[in-house]
């Protein structure tokens, strides 16, 4: 008799555990990316440059690793 629904062990409950982690991590990033122009704004009123593209550069670090986390995430968790 053939069982078309498998079981799934145990490292693939992991795997996808760890895959929801991942991506609720990288939709953090992403939403803390979307705080990042008030921040630059109210750098460059204050007339910081520097410090307006140091947290401009920050912002798109965060963006880029939200981006692979959410992405990453996402694979993990299909992967299975």
């Amino acid at each position: 008799m053939v069982h078309l629904v498998a079981e799934a062990t145990e490292t693939q409950l992991w795997a996808r555990v760890a895959g929801i982690v991942m991506s609720a991590l990288g939709w953090f990033l992403l939403i803390v990316a979307l705080l990042v122009p008030k921040a630059v704004r109210e750098e460059r009123e204050d007339g910081n440059l520097e410090a307006a593209s140091k947290v401009r550069r920050n912002g798109l670090i965060v963006a880029g690793l939200g981006c692979l986390l959410s992405g990453g995430g996402a694979a993990l968790y299909f992967a299975n």
